[in-house]
This record gives C-alpha cells, structure tokens and sequence, in this order.
C-alpha cells in the first residue's frame, strides 16, 4: 500500500508566541527604548523620548507609537543624512540622499548632541556624546560616513543592544548556561504538539522573534532542525558561522527554523577579509550586542542607505529583507505558504505586510491549504474583519462570518478552511496534546 504524502506544515511565530517563555511584551520594549540611548542638547530627555513627544504633538496617537515606530525614525533620519560612496574614487562619487535634497531637518538643533574627536572631519574619526565628551562605544568612520548619519548609526546601535540584552534575559543559550527550561510546562507541550506533527509531516517553523527557544528545544527533544546555518544547538566559542545559502534555497522537505526578522545570536561583519565595506551576517555563540562592532551601511535602492543589522525592527523591514540571509529565508516562507497544507498563525498581529502578501498570494494560489490562528483576543479585537480585508481580498465579505464550534474559544470560517482558536498559545497546546480533545473534534489526522 502505498504511503500517503507527509503534509506541509508552515509555522508563522509572532510576539505572542513566546510570552510564556519570557518574552517582552511591546509596550515593555516601548518603555526601554524611550530610556535608552543618547540625550538631546542641554536636556536629560533622551532622543527616543523627544522622538515620541514630537510624534504625539504632530498628531499621532500613543497607541500608535511603539519601539518599533521610534526605531524607524532613527533610521529614516539615517537614510536622510546618509551619502554612500560608489565607484573608483570615492570623493568624486559620494551618492546623496535623495529626500536631502528636497527637505530640511527641522529638529537638528536638539538631536545632533555630538562632536568630532580632535575637531577634523578625517578618514577614520571618532564622535564625541555627547559633545566634548569621549564616548567609550566610538566606532572609528572608515567608509566616509557624514557625521551626522554616523551619529544616528551609533544611537541605532545603542537601541539593538538594549532589545538584544533583553532577548538575552529570557533567551540565553550557550554551552555550560542556558535559561531556556526544557521541562517547563510550555517547554513539555510544544515539544509533544511538534512531535504529533512531524509523524505525519514536515515541520517548517518561521519566527518574527529574535531568538533560538524552539530550535533548542527540538534539538534537545531529539529533532534536529536546520536554522540556516550548519550547527546544532550549540556554536563553539570562536565560530561565526557563514549562512548555507544553497541549502536554504534548495532545501524544502526537511525540519527547519528560520529568523524572519533576525537574531541576537547573529552577528554583522562590516568588512571582508580584504578589509572593504561588504556586510556579512553570521552566527555565533551568544547573544550579540550590536554596540560592540561597527556600524555596517548598505544600499538596496539607489540613494537610501540603511543599516545591515542583525535585527529587523522599524519600517525597513522589506527592503532589509533583501539582505542575505534574510533574502532567502523569506523566500523559502514564500514557497512554503504556496504549497502548504496547513499554517499555524500564532501570536502574530498582521503587522507586517512583506509576511501578510506570501500568505494572502498562498491562498489565491492553494485552494486545498487550511489555516490556523492562536490569538486569545482575537473576537475581542475584531481580527476576523482585518484578516478578510488582508489574507482574502478576492472573497466575499458577506460569506466570512464565524460558526462557533466550542464555547467563545474555537471558531470556523469558509466552512473551516481558517479555524481561529481564541486562546491563549499555552490552552491551545493543551487542546491539542489532549487525545480526548483531538477526537472529540477530529483532529487525530489533521
């Protein structure tokens, strides 16, 4: 008898996926970052703080500000400052941002808070922050960088570390320390939920976070998964592990675990061994405090250039999604969704639309695909209206009304091709490592 096909199984992990874990809710990173990094001219009141009060008074709304929306500020004001050198001779060649051209920086009073070491602009300077003092964390500027955009870079800089040290809290994992709890009761149900899966599919796991948690606990459960980069649960101390591209690339059937948005435990290397500005990331050992190396410029279009980081946060995430090996996970997530049987959403708030088109694409393409979503507030907050309006365009709204299957906590759509679990990510491992459950609505062979 011939064996049926193993299923696809696509995994999408959002913030909310690993709060049981000791992840940061959003307004906490909010709070961090409105703490951190460097202080506006002659005033105690940070840049990121002085970022969100001008938001507020030009008419956003505080629930419309987070870390993400200040960061991204950050980084527009890079790219507005920044000039990218192209061509043989450099002096003559310096490419301008486009939007410099056209407008003024209204706030360059308060925020520019820096000085040059020494007083001359010269190959390989250092800043002072804030002025006329030594900062400890100087990079010197060795690709001609314009003050004021290598300024903004060390703040950047200085905010990735403040999220990295706290993913550091929750997430540490080296060899001879870990804080990741293998017998936790979450730790227990997730490993068993992805067993019951890989028995009758792959797994094929994708993550916004910014950490390892579920690759190390597979490993350590005896389920190898393959993260982009040749390793197991552990890198040795002197490793920086350069991507496997091809593997990424070719490779469709087996376990992985991929980091849409990046790692703490990826590290940017600014230059090549010839010593030239040519952005790598790889992984290492530890945690990364980005505070620690030099800031790395990249231009994906022509006159904007951006930060290579080893996290992705802001609203830049599309364009440094075409850096390598973010260019290839999001591709594999893209052929992934296209010929998945099921997606699991879990934890994830839709925000990011680069993540939204690959599923939505998936949907007008894969007719037979049926999709999961764990949100516990899910009803509360009218989901289901954003997700007819985001992942099913092409369907009519009249038709996309809810038939609830279990008390307020199940609900099915189109005739159960989307099933929403309004639970907790905790309650729906529960659900489904309970066999009695899995009967009752006949889930033994999803």
């Amino acid at each position: 008898m011939e064996s049926k096909r193993r299923k696809r199984n696509v995994f999408l992990f959002g913030a909310g996926a690993t709060l049981d874990w000791g992840s940061p809710l959003t307004s906490e990173l909010t709070e961090l970052i409105l703490a951190s990094g460097f202080k506006v001219k002659d005033s105690d009141t940070t840049i990121t703080q002085f970022i969100y009060d001008t938001l507020i008074e030009n008419g956003y709304h505080s629930w419309d500000v987070n870390f993400e929306t200040i960061i991204n500020v950050v980084e527009e004001i890079i790219v507005f400052y920044g000039k990218f050198n192209y061509g043989e001779h450099f002096e003559k060649n310096k490419l301008p941002s486009l939007i410099s051209c056209f407008f003024t920086d209204r706030y360059a009073a308060e925020l520019q808070n820096f000085s040059i070491r020494g007083g001359e602009i010269k190959h390989g300077y250092q800043l002072q922050i804030p002025i006329g003092v030594d900062y400890d964390m100087a990079n010197n500027a060795y690709q001609d960088e314009p003050p004021v955009q290598f300024f903004f870079q060390h703040l950047l800089n200085v905010l990735l570390t403040t999220i990295s040290q706290r993913i550091t809290q929750y997430a540490y994992h080296a060899e001879g320390h870990t804080d990741i709890d293998e017998n936790s009761e979450m730790s227990v149900l997730f490993v068993k939920w992805m067993k019951q899966k890989k028995e009758r599919g792959n797994l094929r796991l994708y993550t916004l976070n910014y950490e390892r948690i579920f690759k190390v606990l597979l490993e350590r459960a005896g389920t190898p998964v393959f993260e982009g980069f040749d390793c197991g649960e552990y890198i040795a101390y002197t490793d920086r592990l350069r991507a496997n591209v091809p593997k990424i690339l070719a490779d469709d059937i087996n376990d992985v675990h991929y980091n849409l948005h990046g790692s703490a435990f990826w590290e940017v290397l600014d230059l090549d061994h010839a010593q030239l500005p040519n952005p790598e990331i790889v992984l290492t050992a530890f945690p990364h405090l980005p505070i620690n190396n030099s800031p790395a410029s990249f231009q994906v279009e022509k006159g904007k250039t951006i930060m290579v980081t080893n996290l992705i946060t802001g609203y830049q995430k599309a364009q440094k999604a075409m850096i390598t090996p973010f260019k290839q996970m999001q591709a594999a997530f893209d052929k992934d969704c296209c010929f998945a049987d099921n997606i699991y959403i879990i934890g994830y708030s839709l925000g990011d639309e680069h993540i939204n088109e690959s599923i939505k694409t998936a949907l007008r393409h894969n007719s037979g695909i049926k999709i999961t979503i764990v949100d516990p507030f899910f009803i509360k907050n009218k989901k289901d209206f954003e997700i007819a309006i985001k992942y099913y365009p092409f369907k009519q709204t009249a038709n996309f009304s809810p038939t609830n299957i279990d008390g307020n906590r199940i609900y099915s759509y189109l005739e159960g091709a989307l099933m929403v679990y309004n639970v907790t990510f905790q309650d729906f491992l529960k659900m489904q490592t309970d066999i009695s459950f899995r009967f009752r609505f006949n889930l033994l062979n999803d």
